[in-house]
C-alpha cells in the first residue's frame, strides 16, 4: 500500500512516513494489523525520531506497547518477526511481561549480521521497563563469550549494569526505581568508553568494564532473558513496552531519543 495523508507534524497535514507504511504493511503481511490512531502514533515517533538525526544511528525498534502481539513483535526499522517464547503475557497497549523463569522475547536481531549502524566500538540498546524490579537478571542481552555481550539490567538495588559489546559495568540509578528508559552503550574503543543513562540522563559509571569484545555477538539478543550462546540465562520477571538497539549516541541524543520514546508510551497510556 502507498503513503496515506493524516499525519501532523509542525501544525500541518503530511503524507505518512515511507518507512511507517513499510512498517504497517509488515504487520498486516504477519497476521495483526494496525489502526489509524496508531499509524499516526508510530508516525509522530519515526518523524522525531529522524529530525532529532537518531533513525540512522538505530538498527531497529520494538515497540511491544501495540494494539496486538503481531504489531509488537514486528519492529519497526527492519521488520523483523520477533518470537515470543514460551509465553510471555502480552497486553494490549502496555507491554509483554516475563516470568523470570522460562519466558522471554526473541528479538531475532543478531548484531554480528544484521547490525547495520552498530560496530564493535559504537553500541547502544535500550529498554523500557514498567514495573520496579531488583534483580540480577537480563532485561535485554546476547552474549557470546570473549566480552562480546550486550546485556541490560535495569535495576539491581540502587544500581544499573550492563555492557555495550564488553563486559558489565555499574552505573548508579539517581533513584532506586528501574521503571522507565534505560539506557547502556559504548562510545569508543576503551573500556571507559562505556556510559550508561536512565531516561536520558547520564548516570554515573562506578565500575568500568574489565574489557571489550572484538567483535559483536553472533546470538540473537532476547528480551527477557540474556541469550547466553544460545541458551537463556539470567530470566528477568518483568514488563517492557519498548526495546532498540544501534550505534552509540551523545549524551544530547540519549536526552532526545527519552524524550521520543517518552512521548510514543504516553500516547498509548503506557508511560511511567
Amino acid at each position: 500500500m502507498g503513503s496515506v495523508f493524516g499525519s501532523v507534524a509542525g501544525g500541518s497535514i503530511r503524507a505518512f512516513d515511507e518507512d511507517v507504511v513499510l512498517w504497517r504493511d509488515a504487520v498486516v503481511a504477519n497476521g495483526g494489523s494496525v489502526s489509524l490512531d496508531r499509524l499516526i502514533i508510530v508516525d509522530q515517533f519515526v518523524f522525531s525520531e529522524k529530525d532529532a538525526g537518531l533513525w540512522g544511528l538505530t538498527d531497529d525498534y520494538w515497540g511491544f506497547w501495540a494494539e496486538n502481539a503481531i504489531q509488537a513483535l514486528t519492529s519497526l526499522k527492519q521488520r523483523r518477526l520477533a518470537t515470543a517464547v514460551n509465553l510471555p503475557t502480552f497486553t494490549a497497549n502496555r507491554d509483554y511481561t516475563t516470568n523470570g523463569t522460562t519466558s522471554y522475547v526473541n528479538l531475532v536481531f543478531v548484531p554480528s549480521t544484521n547490525a547495520l549502524s552498530m560496530t564493535t566500538d559504537s553500541v547502544h540498546a535500550e529498554i523500557y521497563e514498567r514495573t520496579n524490579v531488583t534483580a540480577a537478571a537480563s532485561a535485554m542481552g546476547a552474549s557470546s563469550g570473549s566480552n562480546r555481550s550486550i546485556n541490560l539490567g535495569p535495576r539491581i538495588v540502587g544500581n544499573a549494569v550492563g555492557g555495550g559489546n564488553s563486559a558489565d559495568g555499574t552505573f548508579t540509578l539517581p533513584a532506586a526505581d528501574s521503571r522507565g528508559l534505560t539506557q547502556i552503550g559504548r562510545n569508543g574503543a576503551l573500556t571507559t568508553n562505556a556510559y550508561g543513562a536512565k531516561n536520558g540522563v547520564d548516570m554515573t559509571r562506578t565500575v568500568t568494564p574489565a574489557a571489550v569484545g572484538a567483535s559483536l555477538s553472533a546470538h540473537a539478543i532476547f528480551v527477557g532473558a540474556l541469550n547466553n550462546a544460545g541458551t537463556p540465562i539470567g530470566f528477568r520477571a518483568s514488563s517492557y513496552g519498548y526495546a532498540s538497539a544501534g550505534a552509540a549516541l551523545s549524551g544530547a541524543q540519549r536526552l532526545a531519543r527519552y524524550t521520543n520514546v517518552q512521548a510514543w508510551a504516553t500516547s498509548v497510556g503506557a508511560n511511567v
